[in-house]
Order: structure tokens, then sequence, then C-alpha cells
């Protein structure tokens, strides 16, 4: 039963990663590069914007290598931790910027994404 919800974690996660890359460059990451600002933070922001890429996509993995293998449900526990994570930083991210919490999708994307790692694990 775990496996059918790693797979699931797995899964919602490639599609958030494939979100990510194309909507996400398209509706942000093209406009932004295109502001005029201090060109440290400028591929700072781009910087994280692909590091936040590659943490999906090991979280995808994770979770993946949990479903092929249950002795590898230690990935899929740690998976699930820095999706809680995500969740958490955009969270305070939110409150500390006064903007609603329904402006940052990774917030619903990765609560799915924490629940289902939370039923592999525990269910």
């Amino acid at each position: 039963m775990a496996a059918l919800f790693f797979w699931a974690a797995a899964g919602v996660a490639g599609l958030t990663v494939f979100i990510h890359v194309v909507l996400g460059g398209a509706k942000f990451v093209r406009p932004f590069l295109a502001v005029e600002m201090e060109p440290g933070l400028k591929w700072m922001a781009y910087l994280m914007w692909h590091l936040g890429t590659v943490s999906t996509l090991f979280i995808a993995a994770g979770f993946a290598a949990g479903a092929l293998d249950p002795a590898h449900s230690d990935y899929a526990a740690i998976a699930t931790a820095g999706a809680a994570g995500f969740v958490t930083v955009a969270l305070f991210t939110a409150v500390k910027s006064d903007l609603s919490p329904r402006r940052f999708p990774v917030i619903p994307m990765f609560s799915l994404v924490t629940g289902l790692g939370l039923a592999g694990l525990f269910l």
C-alpha cells in the first residue's frame, strides 16, 4: 500500500516540476529577467529558481525509490520532510509578505505531496 502513495507523491512532485519549468518559466522567469535590477540579486534569484527545480526532482526521486523498494522508505521519509519544509517556508513567506497564501502555488502542491508521503509512511 505504501508504494501506491509513494508513486502518487512522486507523480505530483513530477507534475510540479513540469508546471514549474513550463508555466513558471514563461510567467515568472522570462519577465523577471527582463526587469532592471542589481545583477547580483537578479542572478541569485535565478539560481534559487533552479535550485527549487532540482530540489523538487530529488523529492520525486526519493518517493520513486521508496515505491520501488520498501527498504528505501527512508528516502521517502526524507522526501516527505523536504516537501513539508517547502510548505512551511511558503507559509512563512506568505505571512511575512502579507500576501495571501493563494498567491503561492507551492502550498497546495507540496501539501498534497506531504500528505501522500505521510500516508505512505504511516498507513
